[in-house]
């Protein structure tokens, strides 16, 4: 039997079909994979320090950024991002809050432990911001 193969054309049309039904069957996917387990195994780890090393290497990221440049940047992030990114903040207060109430928390109490303003700016720095910084690096490490 001769080969038949398909146009690009054919290819888009195809999937635009299938485009309807793509989301349940991906939410059916992830509800059954296991994603922890393969993505920590040592084989995984080895396979992106390899993948991470060629890239480096070979200059990846810098040559990619150049081929996406602003503009095309741009219209991504825009199209991608600004139609969900109020949502997604939204639907991620909660985490947000529980992750970083405990930095806020040591964030205040040194700036409540700092000693009072002076008119030298290079000294408030040094004791009063330095120390809050100081704070929620720590924080943020444990």
């Amino acid at each position: 039997m001769a080969k038949v193969h398909r146009t690009i054309a054919e290819a888009k049309e195809n999937l635009k079909a299938a485009a309807s039904s793509i989301p349940a069957r991906y939410r059916s996917g992830i509800a059954k994979a296991d994603w922890e387990n393969p993505a920590t195994s040592d084989q995984s780890e080895s396979n992106y320090q390899a993948g991470v090393a060629d890239a480096l290497a070979k200059d990846k990221r810098r040559l990619g950024i150049h081929a996406a440049g602003n503009a095309g940047w741009r219209a991504a992030a825009d199209k991608k991002g600004g139609a969900v990114i109020g949502t997604r903040i939204a639907e991620a207060l909660e985490k947000y809050g529980a992750g970083f109430q405990p930095v806020l928390a040591a964030m205040c109490a040194a700036a409540d432990s700092a000693p009072a303003r002076t008119r030298d700016p290079m000294a408030n720095i040094e004791s009063r911001l330095k120390p809050v910084v100081a704070a929620a690096i720590a924080a943020k490490k444990s």
